[in-house]
């Protein structure tokens, strides 16, 4: 014979089934629906926020340093150090950024914060940029916009091998080999650089502010700037970039 309390337990058994399968049938259908496709967080702690397509495809990512893996080109130990937002374009390849890093070294600082545009399958073309480096050997900070010219193929990792040969040839063989690199379309060079240098340089302080231009073979060829002593320039340099061809003097006030 069925006591009460037995019927009260397998009335609430019975409740207890009927809830877990609702919630079940629920979270089973907000899996390929959301029931609230928009909410609201005061605080999100996350290494990671992907921003994707329907199909999937990676879009954008908002991302710690360890976080920069999927889509990014290897691209050797500074990149393990980047942080911020990338963008990825319509193959979920990079495509640029909004990125920084920054940290204390002996001596000083290294730090770098960057908008970044990329040329397609290829790394940053244009890029609005702030540097800086200090430490015992002197002090550099660039701020400015900077446009690179880059080989027009697909094999980025190839390029950066490229520099990583180079680095590991005799000083003196190093620029001859970086120039042949260039003619031969297998890296890139800075063209153009619109902004502020400034530093030490030797425990001389240098201030330029203005227009720097280089030629296909990444040699300065071009200067329009103002320098640490107020003192306005226009320079033309031969296509190696060691000799001044021509100097528009200002006359003395």
């Amino acid at each position: 014979m069925t006591t009460p309390n037995v019927m009260r337990q397998i009335r609430i058994l019975q409740v207890a089934v009927a809830v877990l399968s609702a919630t079940t049938v629920l979270l089973a259908v907000n899996c390929f629906r959301p029931l609230l496709p928009r909410q609201r967080f005061l605080v999100i702690d996350a290494e990671r926020v992907n921003i994707r397509e329907r199909n999937g495809i990676l879009k954008a990512a908002l991302s710690n340093a360890a976080g920069f893996t999927e889509g990014q080109r290897a691209q050797g130990e500074e990149g393990a150090r980047i942080s911020g937002l990338m963008f990825y374009n319509e193959e979920g390849q990079e495509a640029g950024g909004l990125v920084y890093l920054g940290k204390a070294i002996p001596g000083g600082q290294d730090a770098e914060a960057a908008l970044t545009f990329d040329q397609f399958r290829q790394d940053q073309n244009v890029y609005l940029h702030h540097e800086e480096h200090r430490d015992a050997k002197g002090t550099r900070i660039e701020d400015g916009l900077s446009v690179n010219s880059r080989p027009d193929w697909t094999d980025a990792k190839e390029e950066y091998r490229t520099y990583e040969a180079i680095g590991r040839l005799p000083q003196a063989q190093q620029e001859d080999a970086r120039l042949q690199a260039l003619r031969a379309g297998k890296t890139s060079t800075g063209r153009l650089f619109l902004g502020v240098k400034r530093g030490l340089d030797g425990g001389a302080p240098y201030d330029d502010g203005g227009l720097f231009i280089r030629n296909r073979w990444g040699r300065t060829v071009i200067k329009l700037y103002v320098d640490y002593d107020n003192k306005p320039h226009f320079e033309v340099y031969d296509p190696l970039g060691k000799s001044m061809v021509y100097e528009l003097k200002v006359p003395a006030s």
